[in-house]
């Protein structure tokens, strides 16, 4: 990419302040999987209690992965990263810290190019695939496309091959990560602790 995809090149005295960027950016949305129907089951109080585990995980992880919470979805998050490793890492550790303390989570995550509007928004295709991943995620599941770069070695690829999304059509090289398989014991086992 260019500097002025970049976002580094000098100002000149035309610019205007505010004016949507290009920007590589890594997305992912994730949700707590049939929120509904635990409010149903267990009444408001015990639906905010377990929203409240939930995003305390949420900032918790992507703190120490250096990833941003970008905006709250009601039972769900949309995170954003400048670099993929991090972000993959934040969204399968989290998917198996909530699994562990009976939280079913999905996922989405896709990278590329978005504009960045008004300082604090992503508009553009990569944000939208990875809301449609995690819409057709399975529990437990995180559907990711479009990553540049390894991933943790802690990370299983499940993968590559293709899904129907609601809005974007058939997308092909799509990969189902997980966290290996000690690694995931590990975390489940440490459930009540994280």
């Amino acid at each position: 990419m260019g500097d002025a995809i970049a976002g580094i090149e000098p100002p000149v005295p035309d610019d205007r302040a505010g004016e949507p960027i290009a920007v590589r950016r890594s997305f992912a949305f994730v949700d707590i999987t049939g929120f509904t129907s635990y409010c149903d089951r267990y009444g408001d109080r015990e639906a905010i209690a377990l929203l409240t585990r939930f995003r305390s995980h949420v900032r918790d992880i992507a703190a120490r992965r250096g990833v941003r919470v970008a905006k709250w979805l009601g039972d769900g998050v949309m995170l954003v990263a400048v670099d993929d490793r991090p972000l993959v890492a934040a969204v399968t550790e989290l998917v198996v810290r909530c699994a562990a303390l009976g939280i079913d989570t999905h996922a989405g995550i896709c990278a590329g190019t978005a504009l960045l509007f008004e300082g604090d928004d992503y508009v553009g295709r990569p944000a939208n695939v990875a809301a449609r991943l995690c819409d057709v995620a399975l529990p437990g599941q995180v559907l990711a496309t479009q990553l540049r770069g390894p991933l943790p070695n802690w990370v299983e690829d499940r993968g590559p091959f293709s899904v129907w999304a609601r809005g974007v059509g058939e997308l092909d090289d799509v990969h189902d990560l997980r966290v290996t398989p000690t690694i995931a014991v590990e975390l489940k086992g440490d459930g009540a602790a994280a």
